[in-house]
């Protein structure tokens, strides 16, 4: 019969149990704020320092009693940064381009606020160089930002490099756990409630990418009776597809071969600018007229992609033959509508909107797949080559100034990969189709083992640090943490005018919190907070890694 101790070394169980604590505790509200995920931080925290009323005796026989593998932590941030990238990936360039300006100038000045901070309270209460270039870097929960502070300090001041951990070590739970009670708490603090916030962002992506409407309109212009709809359609004068026809009261699908006449009413499908050139050649509004067809000649299904002899060829390929009379109006792709050209690459999950007699649009349906099972099999082998990338694009040296080298780390170069890799949806040969269950399933995984390990190593030693550093280094760490996250919510918030959930994802982003981002992503249903955390993450990452080496060296000078 195994003792406690003996259960108590085995690195799952000691996992899962904090997992279970900590998910308990985050689920605890008090006035409807909650700790969240991060509940699993801070039981981290707890069940960590426990481990120093273990005897000496058992730590010896068992040293894994209360704590994990540091690779098992790493394995949790890399899946959840990568996770977060590969959802972000397919609307992360269109948020990013229109925004590009000010997520530097928030990720810069934020950051650079932060780490002006820290030098200044380091002088000011004679706090060592590396100590509080270790502050900067756990204020602002960077792993990679702590490595190239390490490596600075290495060159420069080999005997105090150990120090560098000490402030990352005494800064970083305050920062971790307080961010998430600000994100929580920022609707009320700027009064805005998150489903306004999610009304708008809304708003503001339709303008992005247009949304897909469907009209109708009368045909009276003389020019375009007696031509063809296939021949409407190729003179190109606007994108918008015509897909019913409604001839002396009865309803047809606008067959490509059906000839458009006088006095017909047409029903057609696209963005709003589209159809309004559509309205200046056809004639004029027929938005009173039902286009609704109550004999069953024509129907209207969606249709999923799945099967793999319609995957990577063009829309226009699949439309010939049997199926030349099918009409596609629409196809949402990630959440995304776009237009059916029939250039268009089709892709595992690709939600077709199909016009057209029942039983051609039924065997259409067939013919592309409309499999559950497929669309719920993930490509595993693109999945496990685009995380192994990621991890090596993290470990590749990036020269800095002085001789110094930085890394963006496993969890900044899953984070790109995961980004760019959800954008293009390739990786050479193979398709990258990973289901959006997979996704939600892989990031909270990845979070709540990261925030379990992170936490059991910081509680084992915030105690001993916290006596060799000093209540007022964490106190100065603590004000490196409010300072960044103030000078951001002003920016984003008050120069920008940006809603609550992008001000809450930007937050997250720049202090590249992941506990943040959830508590963010949870406050209401949208997009936004993770597609701000994604924008502005890149632009946080490198910024800290080049600061944390200001920090030190202005210190340094300074002291």
């Amino acid at each position: 019969m195994p003792g406690l101790y003996d259960i108590l070394s085995q690195p799952f169980v000691t996992l899962f149990v904090v997992i279970a604590l900590g998910l308990w505790l985050g689920s605890l509200q008090i006035r409807g704020v909650s700790l969240g995920s991060a509940g699993v931080l801070f039981a981290g925290l707890v069940v960590g320092h426990m481990r120093q009323s273990v005897p000496e005796d058992v730590l010896s026989a068992r040293p894994a009693v209360l704590s994990l593998p540091p690779t098992l932590t790493e394995l949790g941030l890399l899946l959840f940064v990568y996770a977060v990238g590969l959802h972000a990936g397919p609307r992360f360039v269109p948020m990013f381009r229109s925004r590009v300006k000010a997520y530097l100038m928030i990720g810069l000045g934020s950051i650079g606020a932060g780490a002006v901070t820290a030098v200044v309270l380091g002088h000011l209460l004679k706090l060592s160089p590396s100590l509080t270039a270790g502050l900067f870097t756990g204020a602002l929960t960077n792993t990679p930002a702590l490595a190239a502070g390490r490596d600075v300090v290495q060159r420069l001041a080999p005997s105090s490099a150990a120090e560098v951990s000490v402030g990352h070590g005494l800064a970083y739970p305050f920062s971790a756990i307080v961010i998430v009670v600000l994100v929580q708490l920022l609707p009320r603090l700027v009064r805005q409630s998150p489903e306004d916030a999610a009304r708008h962002a809304a708003r503001e992506a339709s303008e992005r990418q247009p949304a897909i409407q469907s009209r109708s309109f009368w045909i009276t212009n003389p020019n375009i009776a007696g031509s063809s709809v296939a021949e409407f359609h190729r003179q190109g004068l606007t994108r918008a597809t015509i897909s019913r026809i409604k001839r002396e009261g009865v309803v047809y699908p606008a067959l490509p071969e059906m000839a458009l006449e006088l006095h017909d009413a047409v029903l057609a499908v696209g963005p709003e600018t589209e159809l309004a050139k559509l309205q200046s050649i056809l004639g004029r509004s027929a938005d009173d007229v039902s286009m609704e067809d109550a004999s069953g000649r024509v129907t209207s299904e969606v249709a999923v992609v799945s099967s793999p002899s319609v995957v990577d060829r063009p829309l226009g390929q699949a439309l010939t033959g049997a199926f030349a009379d099918v009409i596609v109006t629409r196809v949402r792709r990630q959440g995304i509508e776009l237009l059916p050209d029939p250039a268009l690459v089709l892709e595992p999950g690709d939600a077709l909107r199909v016009v057209g007699n029942p039983e051609v649009v039924r065997r259409f349906g067939e013919y592309v797949g409309s499999e559950q099972r497929r669309l719920s099999e993930t490509s595993l082998l693109s999945f496990a080559v685009g995380v192994c990338l990621g991890a090596v694009i993290g470990m590749i040296p990036i020269p800095l100034f002085g001789g110094v080298q930085g890394k963006l780390g496993l969890g900044g170069g899953a984070f790109i990969v995961g980004l760019l890799l959800g954008h293009a949806r390739r990786l050479g040969p193979f398709r990258v189709f990973v289901p959006e269950p997979v996704i939600l399933f892989a990031r909270e995984i990845g979070l709540v083992i990261f925030l379990a390990g992170a936490g059991l190593e910081a509680g084992r030693q915030f105690m001993e640090v916290l006596r060799i550093a000093g209540i007022q280094a964490l106190l100065a760490g603590a004000a490196v943490t409010c300072v960044t996250a103030l000078v951001t919510l002003a920016l984003t918030h008050r120069a920008f005018r940006w809603n609550v959930l992008a001000s809450a994802g930007t937050l997250s982003g720049t202090m590249t919190n992941p506990p943040a981002l959830n508590a963010a992503t949870s406050l209401a249903h949208s997009d936004a907070a993770p597609l701000a955390f994604a924008s502005i993450y890149p632009v946080a990452i490198i910024a800290k890694i080049i600061l944390v080496q200001f920090t030190f060296l202005a210190a340094r000078l300074w002291q």
